[in-house]
């Protein structure tokens, strides 16, 4: 489990014991391989800082004491010695904590209710956790082999895994009533653009459970970044720019079809890797009303124009300004990576983002059918 948590964002596995109504939080400590006069410090984030709230130190026997006022659930971490570091949720019940001391790694703090979200939350991780190691073997199993048609139905099966436990963490968020663990947990959701309907939610709840806490404050802040450009459901912004020949050509000339706006370069190679799957479905659907509105990202023109010959992408609803990420339709769409694709309906709205695959594949057999 050690070794799972390392990996992770937040290291920490919170319990908690007894119950505090003078504003003050005890931490009581046992320290297995002890340094006689060892320091033991409590250290606060702030926005993105540790700051050293107080030090302690370890008897020969390895226990020492920390009393600290707490005035509102906040994150802290303890520091053993230099070497072993947790992660902590003061709010108003005294802690014990255990450590293996100098040359350990492991530390554990039990007690609180925020002690048990946090064990269901790193019980849940280290379970997904395994299933990854599986499918990662496999998958390099089917590479090594050269066994296209497994990797290809084994990468549909890892974004459905990837889905699973991004829907697992959000139940457990939102069932966390009035405990900063929910915060804990965003720190698991990769991409929280796609997310970002029920992050809102969740800070909302948040501020009506804990509305003393400034961890709730400060992601609540720092939401709005997360913000999509366009989501689902919602009208996709305009594009105009240069096609090879110079002549501008705007994303809304192909209403009336489903289309695939996708942002792509000729530098980027899981770019390259999408693109015999997106001329297949071109092939296979543009008769039907399926078309492709490729906006490159590239940095050289001889690079992108290389790429679309190369590569066959035979549909001419090519475009760049040639900026990079600093391109303009990047910019209105808040594009950071790529490949990143949206599907439109005929009428300009996103139905699909970033369908790749067999998952693409799907969406348009859904649509046009076989």
């Amino acid at each position: 489990m050690r070794n799972i948590i390392v990996l992770l964002i937040l290291v920490g596995f919170i319990t908690a014991c007894g119950s505090t109504s003078d504003g003050l939080v005890k931490i009581t400590g046992k320290i297995e391989n002890a340094i006689p006069q060892g320091e033991v410090i409590l250290e606060k984030y702030e926005q993105g800082r540790i700051t050293p709230i107080t030090t302690v130190y370890s008897d020969h026997k390895g226990n020492f004491e920390i009393e600290v006022p707490v005035e509102s659930p906040s994150f802290y971490r303890i520091n053993v010695y230099g070497q072993q570091f947790e992660t902590i949720v003061l709010n108003n019940e005294d802690l014990k904590i255990e450590a293996e001391g100098d040359g350990g790694s492991y530390i554990t703090v039990s007690g609180s209710r925020d002690s048990e979200n946090i064990e269901k939350l790193y019980e849940f991780l280290g379970d997904y956790q395994d299933l990854v190691v599986d499918f990662n073997q496999r998958y390099m199993n089917a590479k090594n082999t050269g066994n296209l048609a497994s990797m290809e139905t084994l990468t549909e099966e890892g974004m459905n895994l990837e889905k699973v436990k991004i829907d697992r963490l959000k139940n457990l968020a939102w069932e966390f009533d009035g405990s900063l663990v929910s915060l804990l947990i965003v720190d698991y959701i990769p991409n929280k653009a796609d997310e970002y309907n029920f992050l809102d939610s969740l800070v909302t709840k948040l501020k009506k459970e804990v509305p003393t806490a400034k961890d709730v404050d400060y992601f609540a802040e720092s939401l709005p970044f997360f913000k999509p450009a366009v989501s689902i459901g919602e009208i996709a912004p305009e594009i105009t720019l240069p096609k090879p020949d110079g002549e501008n050509l705007s994303l809304s000339e192909l209403k009336g079809k489903y289309v695939l706006l996708d942002f792509w370069a000729g530098w980027c190679k899981p770019c390259r890797a999408e693109n015999p799957n997106v001329v297949n479905m071109y092939n296979k659907y543009h008769e039907k009303g399926f078309d492709v509105f490729s906006v490159s990202l590239d940095r050289a023109r001889g690079q992108w124009l290389d790429a679309i010959e190369k590569d066959g992408l035979i549909w001419p609803n090519h475009v760049s300004d040639v900026k990079y990420f600093q391109s303009q339709a990047a910019i209105d769409y808040k594009v950071n990576a790529i490949p990143f694709a949206l599907l439109l309906d005929p009428e300009g709205r996103v139905i699909g983002k970033n369908l790749r695959g067999r998952m693409l594949q799907k969406k348009l057999e859904s649509i046009f059918g076989e």
